[in-house]
């Protein structure tokens, strides 16, 4: 489910320091942001042991039903609807890269902030309804609903696993490896969301039934046409914060990149100030 829309996709106003195109560069790598140079992905099954017919307790249904009575069932987990979340994302691929503070800002299903920080820079990209625009230490950007919407789907990805057991139209049993803790199930899974196609596979602890690894690819229309976006998410630990499980250790691997999230704090369901999601200053009309 982290960023800002990389330079080519953004179109940046003159001006901007190269500090600040760098910047902007790997917080989309990082950010799930659309990734250039896109190639197709083939998940690998290797070590899978993919059966004619799944035994009933190992069907996609069955392991879907006990995954999200793990995540305290889907009431529950549909119950979320407003979220502030701070963490913190260090590059592993990059030694110099030094780490960069994020805050997300989730209301209701319409309303959506994220802030990235680094010393003087602060870029924010705000989705308010029908409404988007990304300000950049003071200067506001207008952009299509359309362009930012997968930020937030990917953003919700990397926060909420727990949604990918609920979005999907379809949800197949592809078999079982050995993991280091006993059997992972994987799922393999499809659908439309947001009018963006994606495929990918879950992986489901065996005991715990929470949701490990998070694999996919997705379609989506770009600058440069057409295209795969591709990537894995690692959900390495949860944490307890009012009743749900909430990842907190994530690693985050894509286009030739790793990326190490760690969560430092998370407010559920508390109210959240309207004016985050309104424009401070008339925006600029970029054109494509």
């Amino acid at each position: 489910m982290l960023q800002l829309l990389s330079p080519s996709y953004l179109y940046l106003p003159r001006g901007f320091s190269n500090k600040v195109l760098i910047l902007l560069r790997l917080i989309s790598l990082i950010w799930f942001a659309v990734y250039l140079g896109c190639h197709f992905f083939r998940l690998s099954s290797q070590g899978a042991e993919v059966g004619k017919t799944a035994p009933v307790g190992e069907q996609a249904p069955g392991l879907i039903n006990e995954a999200l009575k793990a995540y305290g069932g889907s009431a529950k987990v549909l119950s979320l609807r407003s979220f502030v979340v701070e963490y913190n994302i260090q590059s592993t691929s990059q030694s110099d890269f030094n780490p960069i503070s994020a805050k997300i800002y989730f209301k209701d299903t319409d309303q959506f902030r994220s802030e990235i920080w680094d010393d003087n820079l602060q870029v924010s990209t705000i989705l308010s309804r029908d409404q988007g625009w990304v300000e950049v230490n003071g200067t506001t950007i207008s952009r299509p609903q359309k362009e930012l919407t997968p930020l937030r789907n990917e953003t919700l990805s990397l926060l909420r696993p727990e949604l990918l057991l609920l979005i999907f139209s379809k949800y197949r049993y592809d078999g079982h490896i050995k993991g280091k803790q006993g059997r992972i199930h994987q799922i393999q899974i499809s659908g439309f969301v947001d009018g963006e196609y994606i495929r990918g596979r879950l992986s489901i602890n065996g005991k715990t039934f929470l949701i490990e690894k998070y694999e996919f690819e997705i379609e989506r229309e770009m600058i440069s046409g057409p295209g795969i976006f591709q990537g894995q998410i690692h959900y390495l630990k949860y944490s307890a914060v009012k009743g749900f499980k909430f990842p907190s250790k994530i690693l985050s691997r894509q286009a030739g990149k790793t990326s190490y999230i760690s969560v430092t704090t998370a407010t559920l369901n508390e109210p959240i100030d309207e004016n985050l999601f309104q424009q401070a200053v008339p925006a600029s009309r970029i054109s494509n």
